[in-house]
Protein backbone atom coordinates (compact mmCIF):
# COMPACT_ATOMS: atom_id res chain seq x y z
CA UNK A 1 0.00 0.00 0.00
CA UNK A 2 2.73 2.37 0.73
CA UNK A 3 4.62 1.65 -2.74
CA UNK A 4 1.14 2.20 -4.05
CA UNK A 5 0.25 5.58 -2.10
CA UNK A 6 4.31 7.20 -3.38
CA UNK A 7 3.33 6.48 -6.99
CA UNK A 8 0.42 8.32 -6.35
CA UNK A 9 2.75 11.33 -5.58
CA UNK A 10 4.31 11.38 -8.97
CA UNK A 11 7.10 8.67 -8.49
CA UNK A 12 7.11 6.35 -10.95
CA UNK A 13 7.02 2.59 -9.75
CA UNK A 14 10.89 2.07 -10.40
CA UNK A 15 11.73 5.27 -8.57
CA UNK A 16 8.90 4.49 -5.24
CA UNK A 17 10.71 0.64 -5.27
CA UNK A 18 13.97 2.29 -5.02
CA UNK A 19 13.30 5.05 -2.65
CA UNK A 20 11.24 3.15 -0.46
CA UNK A 21 14.28 0.15 -0.20
CA UNK A 22 17.10 3.03 0.87
CA UNK A 23 14.90 4.21 3.06
CA UNK A 24 15.03 0.65 5.06
CA UNK A 25 18.76 -0.05 4.14
CA UNK A 26 20.35 3.47 5.49
CA UNK A 27 23.48 3.69 3.10
CA UNK A 28 24.09 1.18 0.64
CA UNK A 29 25.55 0.01 -2.24
CA UNK A 30 23.82 -0.05 -5.74
CA UNK A 31 24.40 -3.81 -5.89
CA UNK A 32 22.29 -4.08 -2.59
CA UNK A 33 19.90 -1.43 -2.93
CA UNK A 34 18.86 -3.08 -6.49
CA UNK A 35 18.06 -6.49 -4.40
CA UNK A 36 16.35 -5.21 -1.86
CA UNK A 37 14.13 -3.09 -4.46
CA UNK A 38 13.72 -5.80 -7.08
CA UNK A 39 15.06 -3.52 -9.41
CA UNK A 40 17.91 -4.64 -11.60
CA UNK A 41 21.10 -3.28 -11.06
CA UNK A 42 21.70 -1.00 -14.03
CA UNK A 43 18.15 0.33 -14.04
CA UNK A 44 18.50 1.45 -10.25
CA UNK A 45 21.45 3.59 -11.43
CA UNK A 46 19.34 5.83 -13.65
CA UNK A 47 16.83 5.60 -11.20
CA UNK A 48 19.20 6.87 -8.39
CA UNK A 49 20.10 9.78 -10.60
CA UNK A 50 16.62 10.66 -10.83
CA UNK A 51 15.78 10.29 -7.38
CA UNK A 52 18.73 12.85 -6.46
CA UNK A 53 17.77 15.18 -9.66
CA UNK A 54 15.03 15.42 -7.44
CA UNK A 55 16.74 16.33 -4.29
CA UNK A 56 15.14 12.55 -2.53
CA UNK A 57 18.77 10.61 -2.50
CA UNK A 58 22.47 11.69 -2.24
CA UNK A 59 25.76 9.56 -2.41
CA UNK A 60 29.16 9.75 -0.80
CA UNK A 61 32.20 8.03 -0.89
CA UNK A 62 34.23 5.50 2.30
CA UNK A 63 37.30 3.94 0.82
CA UNK A 64 36.70 2.14 -2.53
CA UNK A 65 32.91 2.36 -2.69
CA UNK A 66 30.40 4.50 -3.49
CA UNK A 67 26.91 4.58 -0.71
CA UNK A 68 23.74 5.94 -1.79
CA UNK A 69 21.36 7.15 0.42
CA UNK A 70 17.43 8.04 0.83
CA UNK A 71 16.62 11.67 2.31
CA UNK A 72 14.14 11.94 5.02
CA UNK A 73 10.02 11.79 3.84
CA UNK A 74 9.97 15.54 4.74
CA UNK A 75 12.54 16.00 1.80
CA UNK A 76 9.61 14.41 -0.19
CA UNK A 77 7.30 17.06 1.10
CA UNK A 78 9.21 19.66 -0.21
CA UNK A 79 9.54 17.88 -3.48
CA UNK A 80 5.98 18.21 -3.88
CA UNK A 81 5.58 21.63 -2.53
CA UNK A 82 8.55 22.83 -5.12
CA UNK A 83 6.66 20.70 -8.10
CA UNK A 84 3.03 22.56 -6.79
CA UNK A 85 4.85 26.02 -6.70
CA UNK A 86 5.99 25.18 -10.85
CA UNK A 87 2.59 24.07 -11.83
CA UNK A 88 1.25 27.17 -10.22
CA UNK A 89 3.82 29.67 -12.50
CA UNK A 90 3.19 27.30 -15.36
CA UNK A 91 -0.69 28.19 -14.87
CA UNK A 92 0.06 32.35 -14.46
CA UNK A 93 1.80 32.34 -17.49
CA UNK A 94 -0.73 30.29 -19.38
CA UNK A 95 -3.86 32.63 -18.16
CA UNK A 96 -1.61 35.37 -19.23
CA UNK A 97 -0.83 34.11 -22.41
CA UNK A 98 -4.30 32.69 -22.99
CA UNK A 99 -5.77 35.59 -25.09
CA UNK A 100 -3.03 35.75 -27.20
CA UNK A 101 -2.97 31.99 -27.62
CA UNK A 102 -6.80 32.22 -28.64
CA UNK A 103 -5.96 35.07 -31.07
CA UNK A 104 -4.09 33.19 -33.13
CA UNK A 105 -6.14 30.01 -33.19
CA UNK A 106 -8.87 32.47 -34.57
CA UNK A 107 -6.63 34.29 -37.01
CA UNK A 108 -5.61 30.65 -38.88
CA UNK A 109 -9.43 29.42 -38.47
CA UNK A 110 -10.40 32.26 -40.52
CA UNK A 111 -7.59 31.84 -43.42
CA UNK A 112 -8.70 30.44 -46.95
CA UNK A 113 -7.45 26.74 -47.48
CA UNK A 114 -6.25 26.86 -51.51
CA UNK A 115 -5.41 23.75 -53.61
CA UNK A 116 -4.87 23.17 -56.78
CA UNK A 117 -5.98 19.87 -58.78
CA UNK A 118 -4.31 19.24 -62.19
CA UNK A 119 -5.50 17.63 -64.95
CA UNK A 120 -8.95 14.94 -65.90
CA UNK A 121 -8.54 13.42 -62.71
CA UNK A 122 -8.03 16.40 -61.03
CA UNK A 123 -11.14 18.37 -61.34
CA UNK A 124 -12.67 14.68 -61.24
CA UNK A 125 -11.41 14.30 -57.53
CA UNK A 126 -13.09 18.12 -56.94
CA UNK A 127 -16.44 16.96 -58.54
CA UNK A 128 -17.06 14.07 -56.65
CA UNK A 129 -16.56 16.39 -53.69
CA UNK A 130 -19.60 17.92 -54.88
CA UNK A 131 -21.68 14.57 -54.11
CA UNK A 132 -19.72 13.42 -51.41
CA UNK A 133 -19.91 16.75 -48.94
CA UNK A 134 -23.22 17.94 -49.81
CA UNK A 135 -26.72 16.45 -48.58
CA UNK A 136 -29.73 15.73 -50.02
CA UNK A 137 -31.55 19.29 -51.50
CA UNK A 138 -28.32 21.29 -51.39
CA UNK A 139 -27.53 23.32 -54.30
CA UNK A 140 -24.34 23.80 -56.66
CA UNK A 141 -24.40 27.49 -58.13
CA UNK A 142 -22.46 27.71 -61.30
CA UNK A 143 -20.88 29.40 -63.86
CA UNK A 144 -20.29 27.76 -67.21
CA UNK A 145 -18.60 29.21 -70.37
CA UNK A 146 -20.46 25.98 -72.61
CA UNK A 147 -18.41 26.43 -75.69
CA UNK A 148 -14.88 25.77 -73.57
CA UNK A 149 -16.83 23.01 -71.40
CA UNK A 150 -17.37 21.42 -74.27
CA UNK A 151 -13.98 21.05 -75.56
CA UNK A 152 -13.14 20.63 -72.46
CA UNK A 153 -14.72 16.92 -72.43
CA UNK A 154 -15.56 17.27 -69.07
CA UNK A 155 -19.03 16.80 -69.91
CA UNK A 156 -18.66 13.04 -71.34
CA UNK A 157 -16.42 12.26 -68.23
CA UNK A 158 -18.90 13.49 -65.31
CA UNK A 159 -21.79 11.24 -66.22
CA UNK A 160 -21.43 8.90 -63.06
CA UNK A 161 -20.96 11.95 -61.01
CA UNK A 162 -24.08 13.66 -62.56
CA UNK A 163 -25.73 9.92 -61.82
CA UNK A 164 -24.42 10.16 -58.31
CA UNK A 165 -25.79 13.97 -57.59
CA UNK A 166 -29.27 13.57 -59.21
CA UNK A 167 -29.23 10.36 -56.68
CA UNK A 168 -28.84 12.06 -54.06
CA UNK A 169 -31.31 15.20 -54.64
CA UNK A 170 -28.44 17.87 -55.45
CA UNK A 171 -29.73 20.59 -57.73
CA UNK A 172 -27.14 22.80 -59.97
CA UNK A 173 -28.17 26.29 -61.12
CA UNK A 174 -25.98 27.18 -64.38
CA UNK A 175 -25.43 30.47 -65.50
CA UNK A 176 -24.02 30.06 -68.98
CA UNK A 177 -22.72 31.95 -71.78
CA UNK A 178 -21.89 31.24 -75.42
CA UNK A 179 -20.11 32.65 -78.32
CA UNK A 180 -23.25 31.05 -80.29
CA UNK A 181 -25.89 32.70 -78.13
CA UNK A 182 -29.10 30.91 -76.13
CA UNK A 183 -28.21 27.31 -76.70
CA UNK A 184 -32.18 26.01 -76.56
CA UNK A 185 -31.36 22.51 -76.35
CA UNK A 186 -29.86 23.09 -72.63
CA UNK A 187 -32.86 25.35 -71.54
CA UNK A 188 -35.18 22.64 -72.88
CA UNK A 189 -33.43 20.18 -71.12
CA UNK A 190 -34.04 22.75 -67.63
CA UNK A 191 -34.99 20.47 -64.56
CA UNK A 192 -33.46 17.29 -66.51
CA UNK A 193 -30.43 15.81 -63.89
CA UNK A 194 -32.03 18.62 -61.68
CA UNK A 195 -30.65 21.56 -63.35
CA UNK A 196 -31.84 24.69 -64.06
CA UNK A 197 -30.04 27.58 -66.73
CA UNK A 198 -29.85 30.81 -66.65
CA UNK A 199 -28.47 32.71 -70.23
CA UNK A 200 -25.96 35.28 -69.96
CA UNK A 201 -25.13 37.50 -72.91
CA UNK A 202 -21.37 36.34 -74.47
CA UNK A 203 -21.01 40.03 -75.87
CA UNK A 204 -21.41 41.24 -72.48
CA UNK A 205 -20.02 39.51 -70.16
CA UNK A 206 -17.11 37.08 -72.04
CA UNK A 207 -16.11 35.21 -69.08
CA UNK A 208 -13.99 31.69 -70.40
CA UNK A 209 -13.46 30.27 -66.63
CA UNK A 210 -15.61 28.09 -64.69
CA UNK A 211 -16.64 28.25 -61.19
CA UNK A 212 -18.96 26.32 -59.28
CA UNK A 213 -19.72 27.44 -55.48
CA UNK A 214 -21.07 24.60 -52.73
CA UNK A 215 -21.00 24.16 -48.87
CA UNK A 216 -18.06 26.33 -48.25
CA UNK A 217 -15.66 25.63 -51.36
CA UNK A 218 -15.57 27.17 -54.45
CA UNK A 219 -13.53 25.73 -57.70
CA UNK A 220 -12.45 27.79 -60.26
CA UNK A 221 -11.48 26.44 -63.75
CA UNK A 222 -9.20 27.83 -66.58
CA UNK A 223 -10.33 26.16 -69.27
CA UNK A 224 -8.08 28.35 -71.51
CA UNK A 225 -5.05 27.23 -69.70
CA UNK A 226 -3.61 23.79 -68.75
CA UNK A 227 -5.95 21.90 -67.16
CA UNK A 228 -6.54 21.95 -64.07
CA UNK A 229 -8.86 23.82 -61.08
CA UNK A 230 -8.42 25.84 -57.82
CA UNK A 231 -10.63 24.84 -54.98
CA UNK A 232 -10.85 28.23 -52.36
CA UNK A 233 -12.26 26.79 -48.95
CA UNK A 234 -13.73 29.15 -46.97
CA UNK A 235 -17.38 29.91 -45.30
CA UNK A 236 -16.73 33.83 -45.71
CA UNK A 237 -16.20 33.97 -49.05
CA UNK A 238 -18.71 30.90 -50.58
CA UNK A 239 -21.30 32.66 -49.06
CA UNK A 240 -20.68 36.38 -50.89
CA UNK A 241 -20.56 34.11 -54.09
CA UNK A 242 -23.65 31.87 -53.68
CA UNK A 243 -25.20 35.54 -52.83
CA UNK A 244 -24.08 37.26 -56.05
CA UNK A 245 -25.21 34.11 -57.94
CA UNK A 246 -28.67 34.13 -55.95
CA UNK A 247 -28.66 38.13 -57.02
CA UNK A 248 -28.57 37.42 -60.52
CA UNK A 249 -31.28 34.59 -60.09
CA UNK A 250 -33.64 36.61 -58.76
CA UNK A 251 -32.81 39.39 -61.24
CA UNK A 252 -34.33 36.77 -63.68
CA UNK A 253 -37.42 36.31 -61.60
Amino acid sequence: MLEKDIIKLGLSDKEAKVYLASLELGPATVQIIANKAGVNRATTYVVIESLMEMGLMSTYDEGKKTFFTAEAPERLLEYLKNQESEVQEKIDLLQERLPELKSLISITAEKPTVKYYEGYEGLETVRMDFVNSLDTGDVIYAFVPIDDYIKSGLKEKGIDITKKRVNKNIKMKVIYTSKNGRQQDYEEKEGINLKEYLYIDYEKYPFSGGMNIYGDKILMIDYKGKMGGVVIENATLANTLRCLSRCIWDKKE
